[in-house]
Parts: C-alpha cells; sequence; structure tokens
C-alpha cells in the first residue's frame, strides 16, 4: 500500500486513458476458483452488510424486510455491488433513468477498495472538488493540472469499463452511486498507475444530467 505522504494521483486525463482502454476487459461471471478473487468478494459483501453506514442488506432479501425503505445493495454475478443512497429521494422516479445510447454526466471519486470505509490514502481518480481539496489539505503532490468538469460518457459505448456501464444503467439523473468491484470486474491482471494487479475498487459517482 502506498503511504499518504508519498502518493500520486493520476490526472483526470491519465485515468480517462486508462477506462477506454481497459473498457472491453469484460465481467467474469463464472465459478472463479483464485482466492483473491473469492477473498474480494467476500470482503464487498461482508463489507456492505456490516460496517458500511447505512448497512445494506442484498436485494433478494427486500421480500422479508420490515423497513419500509430497506437500503439494500444490487449485484451482478460476483463481481459488481452497487448500493443507490437516492433511491427513497422525494421525486426520484420523475428524473430521466439512464438507458444504453443515452449521454451521462458524472463527478466521481475512486478508490482501491481494501475492505473498511474508503480513505484519502487509497484514492486514485476523481473530478469531484470536494475530494480534490482533501488531497491538497492532506499535502499530498498536486503537481499536476486538475480539472473538476463533469465527465461525459456514452452509456453502453465502451467509454468506460463495462463493469460501470452495466452499475449505471437504470440509475436515475442525481443519483449518488456506490459501485464496488472485484479485479475482475475492474482493472483484471493489469497494473494501472497506483492500482496494484488484481486490485478490488469501488466507484462514488453523482449523475448530474442523463441527455437523450
Amino acid at each position: 500500500m502506498y503511504m499518504a505522504s508519498t502518493r500520486i494521483i493520476r490526472p483526470l486525463s491519465t485515468m480517462l486513458v486508462v477506462l477506454i482502454s481497459l473498457a472491453t476487459a469484460g465481467v467474469a461471471c463464472s465459478n472463479e476458483t483464485d482466492t483473491t478473487l473469492t477473498s474480494q468478494q467476500e470482503s464487498i459483501q461482508k463489507y456492505l452488510e456490516g460496517s458500511h453506514q447505512p448497512r445494506l442488506i442484498p436485494e433478494a432479501e427486500l421480500g422479508s424486510s420490515l423497513d419500509d425503505q430497506p437500503q439494500y445493495y444490487t449485484q451482478w454475478g460476483l463481481d459488481i455491488f452497487r448500493y443507490i443512497s437516492t433511491m427513497y429521494a422525494e421525486g426520484r422516479d420523475s428524473l430521466p433513468v439512464a438507458e444504453n445510447g443515452d449521454i451521462l454526466s458524472i463527478t466521481y471519486t475512486a478508490y482501491i477498495f481494501t475492505g473498511n470505509a474508503p480513505s484519502i490514502a487509497n484514492m486514485y481518480a476523481t473530478n469531484d472538488s470536494a475530494s480534490i481539496e482533501q488531497l491538497q489539505q492532506a499535502g499530498l503532490n498536486t503537481e499536476y493540472e486538475w480539472t473538476t468538469d463533469p465527465y461525459e460518457f456514452m452509456l453502453g459505448n465502451g467509454d468506460v469499463l463495462n463493469s460501470l456501464d452495466i452499475a449505471l444503467e437504470g440509475c436515475h439523473k442525481g443519483d449518488s452511486v456506490e459501485v464496488y468491484l472485484t479485479f475482475e470486474g475492474g482493472y483484471g491482471n493489469n497494473y494501472i498507475g497506483k492500482v496494484p494487479s488484481k486490485s478490488s475498487v469501488v466507484w462514488f459517482i453523482t449523475i448530474n444530467d442523463i441527455k437523450k
């Protein structure tokens, strides 16, 4: 793990190139027996159902929940886990829904996931002004020119990781989304910048706009 005092965060432009180059990596849905993969799957589920605030239940358990507005996560295969914190926001159902072919405008921060709440030491990509300010206040390297411009891309067009396309489809404008990925859902065996090979990652995404 890289120490906060020496960690250099990659600029947005570099990370977007990474996303595009890896967008065809695919999402594994097989009974992968790799120890690292199994450990990451269990770690994500344990975190979401344990120390995550609020604690979540799997979507499959919604029918047995006594809560009027249960907080839950959705899972695709063994590698993609999504939580929408704005699921019960007033007026959400009247807002545009993300579909393949739509242009999404997002603000995001991405971290290496270690099984605990994300920390600034594990941040590796962001266009969020609050996250950039955290980096600066922590005294991290800010020699690169940062941009806080929202990132726009076409959903389902291969502009981002396939797993992010999957997780964001069906979300609404204004949603705050957390997407947890095993290494198979992320960058696979590739070593990308400050993201080691076979790393589990998490993306915190706000959908600013959806253009049909």
